[in-house]
């Protein structure tokens, strides 16, 4: 396990206001789409077991909505990135990029969480559910203090719907993301 997760980050970049809907998207790393909708759910940490089921639904998401771009935005290394995602079964037709310095994540308003988000009882909850299920913490990479953020983008760059978690284990609905973008 590395230690270093449970670590805050320093708050180098400042953090932008977060997107409503109505409002235009902010740039990805690796810029929008091909001017599809698309959805794009930015992780906690590979590692996590809430990233784990968020990769596992946008892989189901992506096969179910081929008219929609589906994206995992991850702050691990990419070669921890790459390595979580084979652990995890992939992404299927949704891809990933990599954001290390956390500069796409401060764009689109996701910061610093508190102690709290993560190890509150709400998450600790979900954890112990997700783990019935068979998806448990693995190797991490990255803080565990990330904010985590999805948001549904249509073909025109405007953000038509988001979902903020109010703690760690408060997962987006993927399916909602999707009916927004006119999926």
């Amino acid at each position: 396990m590395n230690l270093r997760t449970f670590l805050p980050p320093p708050d180098t970049v400042p953090v932008a206001a977060t997107p409503s809907v109505g409002d235009a998207a902010p740039e990805l790393p690796d810029g929008a789409p091909d001017a599809r909708p698309y959805v794009v759910a930015f992780l906690r940490h590979t590692g996590c077991p809430f990233a784990e089921w968020t990769a596992t639904e946008l892989r189901k998401a992506a096969e179910q909505h081929p008219g929609v771009a589906f994206i995992a935005v991850s702050h691990g290394s990419d070669a921890a990135t790459e390595a979580w995602l084979r652990a995890v079964g992939g992404l299927g037709a949704a891809h990933a990029v990599v954001d290390r310095p956390r500069e796409s994540y401060a764009r689109w308003g996701l910061g610093r969480t508190s102690l709290r988000h993560f190890a509150g009882h709400r998450s600790l909850g979900q954890v112990a559910r997700l783990a019935r299920q068979g998806i448990r913490n693995r190797h991490p990479d990255g803080t565990r203090w990330q904010r985590a953020g999805t948001f549904a983008v249509d073909g025109d760059g405007t953000v038509r719907w988001r979902h903020l978690p109010d703690h760690a284990g408060s997962l987006p609905d993927l399916a909602q993301a999707a009916t927004a973008v006119g999926a």
